[in-house]
């Protein structure tokens, strides 16, 4: 932790008080990458970057304003201490929205701290990389995508209230892909893995998915129109899920934006299916411990046994409702409060593998027009999909060139089976 950005946070807040709001609170987000992408034996593009950004919301008279810097000398932090009250007191009245959490301190240093691999190793990675994905298929024209990147970030949480929260966080990622040219026919995959040092990236994982599929859909066919079981490689259904996550949105609930606002206590997928918000869940790659507004973060049932047990709020929702906050507050330092949540977890059914793969289904590995094709109200999608179909667990034909279309509102009530 910067003890020089603690103390621009501080002085932001007396500034703010100062300038006559009811309460206010601070975030400050500062953020360092490098990265490194390679074409054709030769460094194709090189950057290097830093920012920082101080953002403040205030209340007065129940209005709210909002004002950010990306500069934090002291005639900065005096220009948004005014500017904020002046935004503050040109908005509308809102009842709902308050900056009452009081008294905390989280202190999260990222447990990873910058490894010692230089940028001539990182561009040894990405050279690797290239080479080894043109060696082993003579096939391939070229190598579209591959680079190396790092970033390191840290945030600061300050309020009126006195509470305070700091958080850090550094990884690294690399990607490839492989371009494959049989005659007029062509065919494009890549992937991307993170670690948190550039000795534990796996380099082969990135060169064997990437060549594996492109090399697959080279001679995928399309499937005949009809109904089919279907089976998301977990990245796709990541994608898939995400775009319709507005189903557990308070906000979206309060703004009456949320298909599922009138359907709390009610079932809304098949009874089989529980879905829990774990913010430090031991498998997962990051970890949260505190809000977008000091509320300490916990763990979360949103759907239990098929039934919607809550949606996602922050307190101004909560309020809105006449409950307490779940602790999901969202909101950058140039950025209104919203609402988000943090790892989703589903639970582990009763069925083994062998089951769960057992007859005719499609393994969907790769979308596109996802966001583009989606309503995420009436949950309607229609998408262009690449994967296989399968038959008892083994791949029997890939699959290019089809349109999956369908509800995701049904979707989930249409759940078959789910995994050990």
């Amino acid at each position: 932790m910067e003890k020089l950005l603690q103390e621009k946070c501080h002085k932001l807040l007396d500034m703010v008080n100062k300038a006559g709001a009811d309460s206010c609170d601070i975030i400050l987000s500062k953020g360092d990458s490098f990265s490194v992408s390679v074409q054709n034996a030769d460094v194709d593009k090189y950057k290097v970057s830093g920012a920082q950004v101080i953002g403040v919301r205030a209340i007065k008279d129940s209005k709210v304003g909002l004002s950010y810097s990306e500069s934090l000398d002291d005639s900065a932090l005096e220009v948004i201490a005014k500017s904020v009250i002046e935004n503050a007191e040109n908005s509308e009245v809102n009842q709902f929205e308050k900056i009452e959490i009081e008294k905390g301190e989280y202190l999260f240093p990222s447990g990873y701290t910058k490894d010692d691999s230089t940028t001539e190793d990182k561009i040894d990675f990405c050279l690797r990389l290239e080479s080894e994905v043109k060696a082993r298929d003579s096939r391939v024209e070229t190598v579209p995508y591959n680079g190396v990147s790092e970033a390191s970030s840290s945030l600061y949480y300050l309020n009126s209230n006195h509470v305070f929260g700091y958080k850090s966080d550094y990884y690294q990622t690399c990607y490839t892909s492989a371009l494959i040219q049989e005659g007029e026919k062509s065919s494009m995959n890549s992937h991307g893995v993170i670690a948190r040092k550039l000795k534990d990236l796996n380099y082969e994982r990135c060169i064997e998915l990437s060549l594996e599929h492109a090399s697959q859909w080279l001679h995928a066919k399309p499937l005949s129109t009809g109904h089919y079981d279907v089976i998301f490689e977990p990245d796709s259904f990541y994608s898939f899920f995400s775009c319709f996550s507005n189903i557990f949105s308070g906000k979206g609930a309060m703004e009456k934006t949320n298909p599922f606002s009138e359907k709390l206590n009610q079932q809304v997928a098949n009874s089989k299916l529980t879905i829990k918000d774990i913010p430090q869940y031991a498998d997962a790659f990051s970890k949260y411990y505190f809000d977008s507004e000091g509320v300490a973060r916990k763990d979360f049932t949103l759907i239990e046994n098929g039934k919607l047990n809550s949606f996602y709020h922050n307190s101004a929702t909560a309020s809105f409702f006449n409950i307490e906050t779940t602790g999901h507050a969202s909101r950058g330092a140039k950025s209104a409060l919203t609402v988000s949540g943090t790892t989703k977890v589903f639970s582990g059914g009763d069925i083994p593998t062998s089951q769960l793969t057992s007859g005719e289904y499609f393994e969907i590995h790769s979308m596109q027009g996802l966001y583009s094709g989606s309503n995420a109200i009436s949950g309607e999608f229609s998408f262009a999909a690449s994967g296989y179909l399968c038959r008892d667990g083994k791949r029997v034909q890939p699959v290019k060139g089809v349109t999956v279309s369908g509800n995701y509102h049904q979707m989930l009530l249409n759940v078959e089976l789910i995994g050990s």
